[in-house]
């Protein structure tokens, strides 16, 4: 029983999707919409709203045209 649990343990500690939560992607169609949602929110100042917007951008793979 004990082998089991420290093989998991070990597999779980070697796998990217569940030790590293902030390594996602979004396509750029997503981002292009985010981002026009993101320019129309009035509760955001302006520099937030960049700050968003090129932090979901970094998320994106690839060349993606923006609206921004």
């Amino acid at each position: 029983m004990p082998s089991i649990l420290l093989g998991l343990i070990i597999f779980a500690s070697h796998a990217d999707h569940l030790t590293k939560p902030y390594n996602w992607h979004m396509s750029c169609e997503r981002w292009q919409i985010r981002s026009l949602e993101i320019q129309q929110d009035d509760n955001l100042d302006y520099n937030s709203k960049v700050f968003l917007i090129r932090y979901l951008r970094s998320k994106v793979h690839g060349e993606c045209d923006g609206l921004v």
